[in-house]
Protein backbone atom coordinates (compact mmCIF):
# COMPACT_ATOMS: atom_id res chain seq x y z
CA UNK A 1 0.00 0.00 0.00
CA UNK A 2 1.40 3.71 0.23
CA UNK A 3 4.00 4.90 2.97
CA UNK A 4 2.93 5.05 6.48
CA UNK A 5 3.08 8.82 7.86
CA UNK A 6 3.37 7.98 11.19
CA UNK A 7 6.56 5.48 10.85
CA UNK A 8 7.90 7.91 8.54
CA UNK A 9 7.47 10.80 11.31
CA UNK A 10 8.78 8.85 13.96
CA UNK A 11 11.81 8.00 11.53
CA UNK A 12 12.93 11.23 11.61
CA UNK A 13 15.18 13.40 13.67
CA UNK A 14 14.34 15.96 15.81
CA UNK A 15 17.04 19.01 16.29
CA UNK A 16 20.09 16.70 15.38
CA UNK A 17 22.95 18.25 17.54
CA UNK A 18 24.87 16.70 14.40
CA UNK A 19 23.53 19.01 12.05
CA UNK A 20 22.42 22.19 13.81
CA UNK A 21 23.18 23.35 17.20
CA UNK A 22 20.34 25.16 19.18
CA UNK A 23 21.51 28.61 19.91
CA UNK A 24 20.67 29.98 23.72
CA UNK A 25 18.43 32.59 24.07
CA UNK A 26 17.71 34.43 26.90
CA UNK A 27 13.90 36.48 27.12
CA UNK A 28 14.55 38.35 29.87
CA UNK A 29 17.24 39.91 28.05
CA UNK A 30 16.13 40.78 24.71
CA UNK A 31 15.17 43.89 24.30
CA UNK A 32 12.28 45.84 24.80
CA UNK A 33 11.93 46.91 21.31
CA UNK A 34 12.60 43.45 19.17
CA UNK A 35 13.76 45.49 15.50
CA UNK A 36 17.46 45.25 16.78
CA UNK A 37 17.55 41.52 17.79
CA UNK A 38 15.65 40.65 14.53
CA UNK A 39 18.27 42.81 12.72
CA UNK A 40 21.20 40.80 14.19
CA UNK A 41 19.53 37.51 13.75
CA UNK A 42 18.36 38.72 10.24
CA UNK A 43 22.23 39.10 9.30
CA UNK A 44 23.34 36.24 11.33
CA UNK A 45 21.01 33.77 9.05
CA UNK A 46 22.00 35.33 5.83
CA UNK A 47 25.31 34.74 6.39
CA UNK A 48 24.97 31.34 7.24
CA UNK A 49 22.96 30.85 3.74
CA UNK A 50 19.46 30.44 4.83
CA UNK A 51 17.56 29.77 1.46
CA UNK A 52 15.37 32.63 1.09
CA UNK A 53 15.49 33.82 5.04
CA UNK A 54 12.86 36.84 4.28
CA UNK A 55 9.98 34.06 3.65
CA UNK A 56 7.71 34.20 6.80
CA UNK A 57 3.97 32.74 7.35
CA UNK A 58 1.82 35.29 7.41
CA UNK A 59 -1.16 33.96 9.88
CA UNK A 60 -4.89 36.18 9.94
CA UNK A 61 -8.20 35.03 10.67
CA UNK A 62 -11.37 34.47 8.68
CA UNK A 63 -14.64 35.78 8.91
CA UNK A 64 -15.66 33.29 11.14
CA UNK A 65 -12.74 33.53 13.63
CA UNK A 66 -10.91 30.82 12.21
CA UNK A 67 -6.70 31.22 11.78
CA UNK A 68 -5.46 31.42 8.27
CA UNK A 69 -1.37 31.31 7.50
CA UNK A 70 0.28 31.38 4.40
CA UNK A 71 4.06 32.53 3.60
CA UNK A 72 4.59 35.72 1.97
CA UNK A 73 8.15 37.72 1.78
CA UNK A 74 9.56 40.74 4.31
CA UNK A 75 9.89 44.13 2.67
CA UNK A 76 11.39 45.70 5.10
CA UNK A 77 10.87 46.41 8.78
CA UNK A 78 11.72 50.00 10.88
CA UNK A 79 10.32 51.32 13.66
CA UNK A 80 7.07 51.03 12.67
CA UNK A 81 7.17 47.46 12.52
CA UNK A 82 7.33 44.87 9.21
CA UNK A 83 5.98 45.02 5.82
CA UNK A 84 4.74 43.03 2.88
CA UNK A 85 2.62 43.29 0.41
CA UNK A 86 -0.71 41.70 -1.07
CA UNK A 87 -3.37 42.97 -3.01
CA UNK A 88 -6.71 44.53 -1.02
CA UNK A 89 -9.33 41.77 -2.58
CA UNK A 90 -6.60 38.81 -2.24
CA UNK A 91 -8.33 36.72 0.70
CA UNK A 92 -5.63 37.33 3.55
CA UNK A 93 -6.32 41.43 1.90
CA UNK A 94 -10.10 40.67 2.86
CA UNK A 95 -9.13 39.20 6.52
CA UNK A 96 -6.80 41.98 6.86
CA UNK A 97 -9.43 44.69 6.07
CA UNK A 98 -12.24 42.77 8.54
CA UNK A 99 -9.61 41.78 11.26
CA UNK A 100 -6.52 44.49 10.93
CA UNK A 101 -4.36 41.45 13.10
CA UNK A 102 -1.65 39.42 12.24
CA UNK A 103 0.97 37.13 13.30
CA UNK A 104 4.83 36.65 11.96
CA UNK A 105 6.52 33.14 11.58
CA UNK A 106 9.95 33.17 10.32
CA UNK A 107 11.92 29.36 10.59
CA UNK A 108 15.35 29.20 10.20
CA UNK A 109 16.56 25.72 10.75
CA UNK A 110 20.23 26.81 9.65
CA UNK A 111 20.47 28.41 13.00
CA UNK A 112 17.92 26.43 14.77
CA UNK A 113 15.89 30.12 15.22
CA UNK A 114 12.32 31.10 15.48
CA UNK A 115 10.77 34.80 15.21
CA UNK A 116 7.45 35.11 15.94
CA UNK A 117 5.45 38.79 15.99
CA UNK A 118 2.19 39.62 16.16
CA UNK A 119 0.13 43.06 16.41
CA UNK A 120 -2.18 45.51 14.83
CA UNK A 121 -1.89 45.72 10.80
CA UNK A 122 -2.03 48.57 8.51
CA UNK A 123 -2.20 49.90 4.96
CA UNK A 124 1.03 51.47 4.09
CA UNK A 125 0.33 54.93 2.32
CA UNK A 126 -0.47 54.92 -1.49
CA UNK A 127 3.20 56.13 -2.61
CA UNK A 128 5.03 54.21 0.05
CA UNK A 129 3.36 50.40 -1.43
CA UNK A 130 3.94 52.05 -5.26
CA UNK A 131 7.76 52.87 -4.38
CA UNK A 132 8.05 49.36 -2.90
CA UNK A 133 6.24 47.54 -5.89
CA UNK A 134 8.87 49.13 -8.03
CA UNK A 135 11.47 48.14 -6.32
CA UNK A 136 11.08 44.86 -6.31
CA UNK A 137 12.64 42.24 -7.97
CA UNK A 138 11.30 40.55 -10.89
CA UNK A 139 13.14 37.42 -10.06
Amino acid sequence: MGTDLHELLRSLRVWDPEVTELPPFDPAAAPAEPLALFTSWFAEVVAAGELEPHTMTLSTADEDGLPDARIVMLHGADEHGWSFATHATSRKGRQLDARPFAALTFYWPALGRQVRLRGPVSIAPAAEARADLHARSTG
